[in-house]
C-alpha cells in the first residue's frame, strides 16, 4: 500500500495543479465530523488516514452539545499522533478522558479535527461511525470544513418519517427522527419547519444558537407539534431566518431510528447552491436571479454586457463538471440580432454548441473521460452579432445558464482572450 501511495503521490505531481484528482475531494487539513457520542445507546469509533505521506499529528476538539446531558462544554482532547500514510482508530471517550471527559456520562456533539504541522498543511481524511452495543450502526464522514453548512439560507432533509409501530414487535418498530442543528464561527437564528409533499403539517418551530453550540431535537414531529399518527415521505426544512445571517454556517441534519434495535440512519440536509461562485445551478449574466434556481429574463439588470461595435465579440470563461446537461440562452429585447455559441477553451477552442444564428444552447457533455482525460475543463461562451444584420449600438443583453452539477459563474474575459 505504501508503494502505491508513492507512486501516485508521484503521479499526481506529473499532473497540473487545480484540477481535482480524488473520487470525492474529503481530505483536508481542517475537517468536520457532524455527530459523534458517547453513550449506553451508541458510540463513536473516529478513523483518520494520512494522505501527505508524512507524519505529523492532529488536534482533536469536541463541542458538546446544548442538548447533551454532560452539559455543553468544549473538549480539547488528546492529539492524535498519525505516520506517513498511517490509518488509525480512536474513541470519543478515550481520546478525550484525559481532558476529563466522564465515561459514565452520556455525551453528544460535534468533532473538529486540525493538521498540527506548522504550516497546516498535511492532508488527512477521517469518519466516524456510530454504534449501538449490538454493533448496528451508521457511518458518518469528515467533511473539510469549508465545505458544509454554507450557500442558501435553507436546506432540506427528505424522507423521513414515524412509524407508530410497537415495541412487542421486532418486524415493525417504532421509528422517530431526531434532527440536530450545529453552527461554527457565528451565531444564527433559524427555523425548523416539516411537511409531507406539498402540505405543510407544522408551523415553523425558532431557535438560536451561538458560536460553536449543537441542539439536538429529539422526536421531530412531536417537538414541532404535528398531530398523532405515522408520516412518510417527510421533508423537514432548516432556515436562517436573519437575512444579516445568511453567511454565518449552519450544519443540520436528521437521523431516523430504530427504538428496538436502536439502528439509525445519517442524513445531513441538503441546499441548492454552495456557497461557491464556481458551481452555482442557474448563472445569470446581466440578469437578476430568482433566488433559487432561474434567472429573471426580463428587464435586463443594472449591469449588463453590451456589443459595442460591429465585429465586436463578448467572451465569457466558465467551468463545466461533466457528465453534465448545460443550458445557455440569450436574454434581451435585442437578443434577435445576436448570436452564441460555446467552445472549449484550450486551443484550437473547438465549438461545442450553438453557433451562427443561435439565441441558445444545449451542450450534453457525454461521460467524464471523454473531456481533457476525466478532469473538469474550461469553456469559453462567446457572444457576437449575427451576420447579415444591422443593429444600432451598443446592443444591451444578458445570458441565463442553468447546469445540474453547478458551473462557474462566467466571467467576462478580453475578446482577444
Amino acid at each position: 500500500m505504501k508503494v502505491l501511495h508513492a507512486i501516485l503521490l508521484f503521479s499526481l505531481a506529473m499532473i497540473p495543479t487545480g484540477r481535482a484528482v480524488a473520487q470525492v475531494d474529503g481530505a483536508g487539513t481542517s475537517l468536520i465530523i457532524p455527530l459523534v457520542s458517547s453513550s449506553p445507546s451508541f458510540t463513536s469509533e473516529i478513523y483518520l488516514s494520512d494522505q501527505s505521506g508524512a507524519g505529523h499529528s492532529v488536534s482533536m476538539k469536541f463541542y458538546e452539545a446544548v442538548t447533551s446531558p454532560g452539559g455543553q462544554h468544549i473538549w480539547t482532547c488528546s492529539p492524535i499522533p498519525l505516520a506517513a500514510f498511517q490509518t488509525k482508530t480512536v474513541t470519543l471517550a478515550g481520546q478525550c478522558a484525559a481532558a476529563g471527559l466522564s465515561a459514565a456520562v452520556s455525551h453528544h456533539g460535534f468533532v473538529i479535527l486540525d493538521d498540527l504541522s506548522v504550516n497546516k498543511k498535511q492532508l488527512f481524511t477521517a469518519s466516524s461511525r456510530q454504534f449501538n452495543p449490538k454493533k448496528s450502526g451508521f457511518t458518518i464522514e469528515g467533511y473539510p470544513i469549508g465545505h458544509v453548512g454554507g450557500g442558501d439560507s435553507f436546506s432540506e432533509v427528505s424522507g423521513v418519517k414515524r412509524v407508530t409501530g410497537s415495541l412487542a414487535d421486532p418486524f415493525n418498530p417504532p421509528i422517530q427522527t431526531n434532527c440536530f442543528a450545529a453552527t461554527l464561527d457565528d451565531p444564527v437564528t433559524f427555523s425548523i419547519s416539516i411537511d409531507v409533499g406539498t402540505h405543510d403539517v407544522t408551523d415553523p418551530t425558532t431557535d438560536t444558537l451561538g458560536p460553536f453550540q449543537m441542539r439536538r431535537f429529539l422526536d421531530i414531529y412531536s417537538l414541532a407539534g404535528a398531530a398523532p399518527g405515522d408520516y412518510q415521505n417527510t421533508t423537514v426544512t432548516f432556515v436562517k431566518t436573519d437575512p444579516n445571517q445568511w453567511k454565518n454556517t449552519l450544519i443540520a441534519f436528521c437521523t431516523v431510528q430504530d427504538n428496538i434495535q436502536s439502528g439509525a440512519d445519517f442524513r445531513l440536509s441538503k441546499n441548492l447552491n454552495a456557497a461557491d461562485p464556481s458551481r452555482f445551478r442557474a448563472n445569470c449574466v446581466g440578469l437578476d436571479s430568482d433566488g433559487f434556481s432561474s434567472c429573471v429574463t426580463t428587464p435586463l439588470a443594472t449591469v449588463h454586457p453590451t456589443i459595442d461595435a460591429a465585429g465586436q465579440k463578448a467572451r465569457f470563461l466558465t467551468r463545466i463538471y461533466a457528465p453534465d446537461v448545460v443550458n445557455c440562452a440569450l436574454a434581451g429585447t435585442e437578443s434577435n440580432v445576436l448570436q452564441m455559441q460555446l467552445s472549449l477553451f484550450p486551443p484550437p477552442r473547438p465549438v461545442v454548441a450553438g453557433g451562427s444564428n443561435a439565441s441558445s444552447f444545449t451542450y450534453n457533455t457525454g461521460k467524464r473521460s471523454a473531456i481533457s482525460g476525466g478532469f473538469t475543463e474550461l469553456f469559453l461562451i462567446e457572444v457576437s452579432v449575427r451576420a447579415g444584420t444591422s443593429p444600432a449600438f451598443p446592443i444591451d443583453f444578458g445570458i441565463s445558464c442553468f447546469a445540474g452539477n453547478g458551473m462557474e459563474e462566467p466571467i467576462a474575459v478580453p475578446a482577444d482572450f
